[in-house]
């Protein structure tokens, strides 16, 4: 009887030596969530899995985008674009400082113009006063193309460093942001209407001028704003239209 016991006994614990043996050969890919991933079917060959190809990146397609435009828009140059943005987003950054939105007509949008001054006029109404100074901008990069639809849009990626506050009047504190200077990243749209093509004169960087008259002319314009002369290209000023921290809003 005792010799029956222990052969059970070292019988039952080789059995469970074996299955162990056998869970620790067996291999396990543990895909997002949790899930195991499909194992070796009954003839002992992987079960293959379908991947699908991503998209490039959003600079990438950028630079495709731009081809496009230019092609629509021979005189259209990016270096030129880039320089009228850069001073359109600091004179916006200049006008919430300053709490006056009028000064952007010229270069912005009448919905952003109309934006920017409800917003001052929330702050005034909170008795709060907005400040924006020290303001360094680095170089910006075109991220994203659209021309199709009604408007051609390009939004412009800005990185520097600034300080951007709220300051209430009746304690001086500070409510929104920071009085120490902070970097950031913010992305600018800017927009014409479509079918809108660049005056020859302004690709080679230089002020452009009225060939009629001799006058300045703002970049974009279809006609002379002192003589009435037609310029070349269609017109159509690429105008700050909305900032956003996200380049997809």
């Amino acid at each position: 009887m005792l010799g029956d016991f222990w052969s059970e006994l070292f019988g039952s614990v080789g059995s469970l030596l074996n299955s162990l043996a056998r869970n620790r050969d067996r291999e396990f890919v543990f895909m997002d969530g949790g899930a195991a991933s499909p194992g070796p079917d009954e003839m002992g060959t992987a079960t293959p899995q379908s991947t699908t190809p991503s998209a490039p990146p959003m600079w990438v397609q950028a630079r495709s985008q731009l081809e496009s435009l230019q092609k629509a828009d021979p005189a259209f140059a990016e270096a030129t674009f880039l320089t009228q943005a850069a001073k359109a987003y600091a004179a916006a950054l200049a006008a919430e400082g300053a709490m006056g939105a009028d000064t952007l007509a010229a270069v912005a949008t009448p919905a952003f113009v109309a934006a920017l001054a409800q917003r001052i006029q929330q702050w005034r109404d909170g008795g709060y006063t907005r400040v924006v100074s020290d303001v360094h901008l680095d170089a910006p990069t075109v991220f994203k193309v659209t021309i199709g639809g009604q408007t051609q849009a390009i939004t412009v990626r800005f990185t520097g460093s600034a300080k951007r506050f709220t300051r209430e009047d009746m304690t001086n504190l500070i409510t929104e942001g920071s009085a120490q200077a902070q970097s950031f990243t913010e992305f600018a749209t800017f927009s014409r209407p479509a079918g809108s093509t660049t005056p020859d004169q302004t690709t080679n960087g230089a002020d452009a001028h009225c060939p009629s008259c001799g006058a300045p002319t703002q970049n974009g314009s279809l006609t002379c704003a002192y003589c009435g002369a037609s310029l070349s290209g269609t017109g159509g000023t690429w105008l700050l239209d909305h900032t956003s921290v996200s380049a997809y809003t």
